[in-house]
């Protein structure tokens, strides 16, 4: 065997393969990139090691005519994302269309709550697609939507290929994750940003929209990148709604950037924003949606329905989505106590005397008695009869 089999390597695992890992390693060995079929050292299996998909591996035993190793050892992981479960992923990718389907911002938003907590350090980019199919107007209305919150949006379409600089610029030299329900297009960008890669693409199973999964498992794709840094794309499988875990109430007004400002006035530190008094952010919202009171200047001024400003209009918006996922937070977390609650009592167990110091019971008592010490029923019949004709005597 030859001296350059022996020399470890690291390599990046882009998918799991029939038992075993493909990982992708490029070095003075393998200077173009080359992926390798590897399986697991025991010492790691015995150990249990998990190994996911972006995982940092180190090598041996590399056989380059077969194009097998050995992986011996995992990295340290920068970051760590449970679903999908992808290991050093540097950015999220939220892909939603603007049509075909419909765009959902209540989506849009439990997207970008989940990632959010996800990857605590990483705010997720928005690529919106399907661009070609609305006006200018709509793109715009969605830009300030986002934009002013921190996120970085754009605007891109698979089919005429608008905005694929912008976003080839975006995940150039990073590990990013495309994630979106099914039907927006995910699998269409991938196979425009890798030309000759092939992923099955899904259509539209009917007219409301809504879309087939086509991707079934987690991989890491190489996208070819203009000044040469390794850049990769992982695609993931669609998401369900029932997927999307809840976070815990608390947590979740920090998910929404505009209402951090205005969460500092409430009255009480532990406001959820939803029923409580001297909340601030229920404050905003009166007074954005209400009326000027009958005969003042401002209802005589304004004859026709109040023109509410498009921020206001999106605040409220956001807001809205903000009370569904607080409401799905706060039922899950009943939900919990309720299952936590059956299993604490089914696991208690009442202890028992042993025989000897327990009371016999009533009916073992009972049968215990001798024939002759059980009163006749004629007997007690007399007895009452007798008892009677004294009471009626006296």
């Amino acid at each position: 065997m030859p001296d350059s089999v022996s020399r470890p390597e690291k390599g990046i695992v882009i998918r799991s393969h029939a038992g075993g890992y493909l990982v992708h390693v490029q070095s003075e060995r393998f200077p173009t990139g080359q992926i390798l079929l590897c399986q697991a050292r025991g010492r790691l299996k015995k150990e249990r090691k998990a190994i996911y998909t972006g995982e940092e591996v180190e090598l041996d035993e590399i056989d380059p005519v077969e194009n097998a190793a050995v992986i011996t050892a995992l990295m340290p992981r920068r970051t760590m994302i449970a679903r999908p479960t992808l290991a050093n992923v540097d950015q999220v990718v939220i892909v939603q269309a603007v049509k075909q389907p419909e765009f959902d911002q209540l989506w849009t938003d439990r997207y970008l709550v989940f990632f959010s907590l996800a990857l605590d350090s990483i705010r997720p980019l928005l690529c919106f697609n399907k661009c070609d199919l609305v006006p200018p107007e709509e793109l715009d209305r969605l830009r300030k939507i986002y934009e002013p919150l921190g996120y970085f949006v754009i605007f891109v379409s698979a089919k005429t290929l608008e905005g694929l600089d912008n976003l080839r610029a975006a995940i150039s030299g990073k590990t990013s994750v495309f994630a979106g329900p099914s039907g927006v297009g995910k699998s269409s960008l991938l196979n425009v940003l890798m030309p000759g890669i092939d992923i099955r693409v899904g259509r539209m199973e009917n007219d409301f929209g809504v879309g087939r999964h086509t991707t079934t498992a987690s991989e890491l794709y190489q996208v070819p990148d203009r000044d040469g840094a390794l850049t990769w794309i992982a695609d993931t499988p669609g998401f369900n709604l029932y997927e999307f875990g809840h976070p815990n109430p608390p947590e979740l007004a920090f998910q929404f950037p505009e209402f951090l400002d205005l969460a500092q006035k409430c009255r009480f530190a532990n406001c959820l924003h939803s029923v409580e008094a001297g909340c601030a952010i229920l404050e905003k919202i009166e007074g954005i949606v209400a009326e000027p009171e009958e005969g003042s200047p401002e209802s005589e001024a304004d004859e026709e329905p109040r023109n509410i400003s498009e921020e206001d209009r999106n605040f409220i918006a956001r807001y809205q989505s903000y009370c569904v996922m607080l409401a799905e937070s706060q039922e899950a977390q009943e939900q919990q106590k309720t299952v936590s609650r059956k299993i604490e009592s089914s696991n208690k167990s009442t202890p028992r005397l042993s025989s000897k110091h327990r009371a016999s019971a009533r009916n073992t008592q009972k049968q215990k008695l001798r024939p002759e010490d059980i009163p006749e029923k004629e007997e007690e019949e007399e007895e009452e009869e007798e008892e009677d004709a004294e009471d009626t005597f006296e």
